[in-house]
């Protein structure tokens, strides 16, 4: 077999300028070409190195950045939650220094919100918080702008608002037209809490156009796929459960969706539906095994507000001591309605001695937890006090005389 002959020509021992050839033409390699892919190569190396650099350097300013995002987002939720609470337990005879407190909260809201809509100026859920925060300032006009900034982006739960805004001349020039396009148009996305608010548009007093049957429709589709909140909301609203006879088929129809709802699809609110029938009995026969079993998975389910069903459970038995330990149990968790109602059994001595101090310390922390029954004691017993007061006055000043 033929050999090429190689030839190698070296001028010096330890030199780099080196020659390598074959006299076949096939090979042709010398010291300089390959000191230059050498050199070619290790640039090559730097560059990729230095965009990997960039790369991670990049990466973490953007995790930093939708960081610090989700953080003016959280406080937003978290200082709007707050005002909304107290707003929704401020009577309006309420002292004047509640209700500054109260304002405070509605200014430090829209503080948040605001920030957090300059940061995300086409986020839809925050405009929407924004809005809802102008809204607790009054400002109802500059809220419903930013609503429907959202809708014209494209978010489903403000396509609906606008859409009831249009179909009833609110804030909007009236246009029936107009809201069943932008009804049409959520029912064909994905965000499933705004297509069975949408649904429920083509009932009766709805802002669409009547259509039982397409509401029936969306719902069912959803139940088909296993929606939990598409379960309850067609027991409620499809079958009317709250006002169905005991017995009929509605009824069954109801509480069969809601126990689907409750084992199938996990769904804690329907947990809350079914003890609350089960403990009242009038819908369904009174079953005070079913009604515990029912609050005790809602709280392991976490829903806080299980401790007070509990506690009205036992109160409806006339168990008062248990009552109490179950609001106890609830208040301790800040639940409102517990810890009205631990207010209210230390004010007539219901499970507990009467202690009306300890009631009022109660009241008032369940008022600043969204309790507006707590709030309507509070005020009894102010104008009670007020009335006392003005009386003793009263007969001082004829002692005087």
């Amino acid at each position: 077999m033929h050999r090429p002959d190689i030839s190698y020509k070296a001028e010096k021992v330890g030199r780099k300028n080196w020659d390598m050839h074959t006299r076949n033409g096939k090979t042709l390699i010398n010291g300089d070409t390959m000191k230059l892919n050498f050199i070619k190569k290790q640039t090559i190396c730097v560059i990729l190195s230095y965009i990997g650099f960039l790369c991670i350097v990049l990466s973490s300013i953007i995790a930093s950045s939708v960081a610090a995002d989700d953080k003016l987002n959280s406080n937003c939720e978290k200082k709007l939650e707050q005002a909304r609470l107290w707003i929704r337990a401020t009577d309006a005879r309420a002292p004047k220094d509640e209700k500054n407190k109260v304002q405070r909260a509605v200014a430090e809201a829209n503080s948040a919100c605001e920030l957090a809509r300059k940061a995300n100026p086409t986020d839809g859920s925050v405009l929407i918080k924004a809005a809802y925060a102008l809204f607790a300032a009054e400002k109802k006009q500059e809220g419903v702008k930013l609503i429907n900034r959202a809708s014209e982006l494209g978010y489903p739960p403000a396509m609906v608002m606008v859409a009831r805004y249009m179909g009833r001349g609110e804030y909007f020039e009236k246009d029936s037209e107009g809201a069943w396009m932008l009804l049409i148009k959520t029912l064909k996305t994905d965000h499933v809490p705004a297509r069975i608010k949408a649904a429920l548009e083509f009932l009766s007093g709805g802002v669409g156009p009547e259509n039982p049957k397409r509401a029936k429709r969306v719902l069912q589709e959803l139940i088909d796929k296993g929606n939990g909140s598409a379960m309850i909301t067609y027991a409620m609203k499809i079958l009317g459960l709250r006002k169905s006879k005991p017995g009929s088929d509605q009824a069954q129809k109801g509480i069969a969706l809601l126990q689907r709802a409750a084992h199938e699809a996990k769904n804690p609110q329907a947990l809350i539906f079914l003890s609350l029938l089960y403990n009242q009995g009038n819908i369904v026969p009174r079953n005070e095994q079913k009604a515990i079993q029912y609050a005790e998975l809602a709280i392991d389910a976490g829903i806080v507000r299980a401790y007070g069903t509990m506690g009205q459970i036992f109160q409806n038995q006339g168990d008062m001591e248990e009552a109490v330990r179950w609001f106890r149990k609830g208040a301790k968790k800040e639940d409102g309605f517990s810890q009205g109602m631990l207010g209210f059994m230390y004010s007539g001595g219901f499970g507990v001695k009467q202690d009306l101090d300890k009631a009022i310390e109660w009241w008032t922390k369940a008022r600043w937890n969204g309790d507006r029954m707590a709030s309507s004691y509070l005020q009894v017993h102010r104008e009670k006090e007020a009335a006392r007061k003005a009386w003793e006055k009263e007969q001082k000043t004829k002692k005087e005389k």
